[in-house]
């Protein structure tokens, strides 16, 4: 018997030219309302990365309500229809994290790049991309997030160098610790290097044999074994600041 094919009569698509919405036929006006978000995001997104997008945008809004997800590689975004009808600084930073990550491999070249894998860890797209679910808060909201992000990897045991690449091969109790750690890195960079992140994806499309670590070298001028002294150093320094820090503590 030949296979049913399947319930298409349910889907319905909207191309808008650079945008290209599958959604539920009975929700037309969500597929033109996701269509005008993506165009707003954009732009932030693009400024903050240092890089223009070139190419069409698919959006596949699903009926159920389920977490958000990226294919870079197909340059795919899916993410349910309840979810973008709920217009707020966090769906909006939300999007543009999930933008941010499909315009970084566009930029980065990623499908070019033949070294070991994968090319950058883990810690450091969580640094360099994290800032984006924020854009559309105030400074102080993104400050007061790092701020309590670091304070807690000042007070935990330091995870090591494959934990921090990995974040998907970590247990969910470490998981929280490690996104942590990488931000608390992302803060490091920051203060010594205020524009690192639009200089690392400009040193990796220029390099498509560079990885992430190689890259980030050559932007700052320091290797590998000086950051990690420095990030040390660095939460030291935070673990003294924090008043409410107490010997033994770990969260």
């Amino acid at each position: 018997m030949p296979i049913p094919p399947l319930k298409h009569d349910q889907v319905a698509e909207l191309d808008a030219g650079d945008v290209v919405v599958r959604h539920p036929r009975d929700e037309p006006d969500e597929a033109a309302a996701a269509v005008e978000v993506v165009r707003a995001v954009w732009p932030v997104v693009e400024a903050y990365l240092g890089a223009r997008w070139r190419g069409r945008l698919r959006v596949e809004l699903l009926a159920e309500a389920r977490a958000s997800g990226v294919n870079a590689a197909s340059a795919t975004l899916r993410h349910s229809v309840r979810g973008l009808s709920e217009r707020s600084p966090t769906t909006a930073g939300v999007l543009s994290y999930q933008l941010g990550q499909m315009l970084w491999y566009a930029a980065t070249e990623e499908a070019a790049y033949r070294g070991p894998m994968p090319r950058s860890p883990d810690w450091l797209l969580v640094a360099a991309l994290t800032p984006l679910t924020h854009a559309w808060s105030d400074r102080d909201t993104w400050s007061d997030h790092v701020a309590q992000h670091v304070r807690r990897a000042a007070r935990a045991r330091p995870l090591g160098e494959a934990e921090l690449a990995r974040h998907a091969d970590l247990a969910p109790a470490l998981l929280g610790r490690a996104v942590s750690q990488s931000l608390s890195r992302g803060r490091s960079l920051e203060r010594r290097h205020p524009d690192w992140v639009r200089a690392l994806v400009a040193q990796l499309a220029d390099d498509t044999r560079a990885d992430g670590m190689t890259a980030l070298e050559r932007v700052t001028g320091a290797d590998s074994p000086t950051w990690l002294e420095r990030f040390e150093q660095d939460l030291l320094e935070w673990r003294a600041e924090d008043d409410e820090w107490r010997p033994g503590v770990v969260t």
